[in-house]
């Protein structure tokens, strides 16, 4: 209580308690010591011992300036990046494709940042409901990957179109034939290529719940990284560097795309089970 003092008295409920002492560091062994199950257990007999301090009014704060022009050119060119990333690791035969799948991206692009800002609502609701952190984190655990899922469905659904329209104006020699477009749009892309933009609308729809969950830095960092890697991936194709995979149409992108996505997609994981992170 002595130690803690100012966050049970700055408090709003024992869960931001929980959160404040999770931060510090107190672990079971310590809360064993006062005779407490958990941490959460120890966080509600703090709030309800140590009274709230009273609520001075606090001058009127000015509004957050909006990001400014780097942080928005930042963003910009890393979307930017990652939507032409399928036709920046495209070998020449495959151009057409790789333009189509670029094409597809926009509409499920914006359906991820739609898909974050439900993460974020739904957190701050059960913020507000949860009386645990256990039960805060329980509510949380489907979230992001429903999240993830809904954006990768509207994705497939845009490549399909996009591929759909490629195939009608332009069509393989042989492709339709009596099986139809169906069967056609779908060989129109490779597993690989198939595989590269699932991975690609993973990465995006990552980097988006992080942005609206206050780690805009480490979101755009991501996508020039996943930029940055095609790039260089592409180059060292180019100078023969890499072997035979490397010509696999989709394979750099899903290879650029996953190794970022690997790395971000824990860090989302972690950011939605925190209360703090919905503040």
């Amino acid at each position: 209580m002595a130690v803690h003092q100012g966050l049970c008295e700055r408090a709003v409920d024992s869960l931001e308690i929980a959160a404040g002492l999770e931060e510090a560091g107190i672990g079971a062994a310590l809360v064993g010591r006062y005779r407490h199950a958990d941490v959460f257990a120890l966080a509600e007999e703090l709030f309800a011992r140590v009274p709230r301090r009273p609520v001075e009014p606090a001058p009127v704060a000015p509004e957050p300036r909006p990001p400014g022009w780097r942080h928005r050119f930042g963003v910009l060119v890393g979307l930017l990046g990652a939507l032409l990333l399928p036709l920046a690791t495209a070998p020449p035969g495959a151009l057409g494709t790789a333009l189509a799948l670029a094409v597809a991206g926009w509409p499920a692009f914006a359906a991820a940042d739609r898909a974050a800002r439900w993460v974020r609502r739904t957190g701050r609701g059960q913020v507000r409901s949860a009386a645990t952190a256990v039960e805060f984190r329980a509510r949380m655990r489907p979230v992001l990957p429903v999240a993830l899922g809904l954006q990768l469905a509207v994705l497939a659904l845009t490549s399909f179109a996009a591929l759909a329209v490629l195939t009608a104006l332009v069509p393989h020699p042989g492709s339709l034939g009596r099986a139809g477009l169906l069967p056609a749009v779908v060989r129109r892309a490779g597993a690989v290529q198939w595989y590269g933009q699932a991975v690609l609308g993973l990465l995006v729809g990552t980097a988006a719940v992080l942005r609206r969950l206050g780690h805009g830095g480490l979101a755009l960092a991501g996508l020039l990284a996943a930029d940055g890697a095609g790039l260089l991936l592409t180059a060292l194709r180019t100078g023969g560097l890499l072997g035979g995979w490397a010509d696999a149409p989709g394979a750099l992108t899903a290879l650029a795309a996953g190794a970022t996505a690997a790395v971000l997609l824990p860090a989302a994981w972690a950011a939605t089970g925190r209360p703090g992170a919905f503040g």
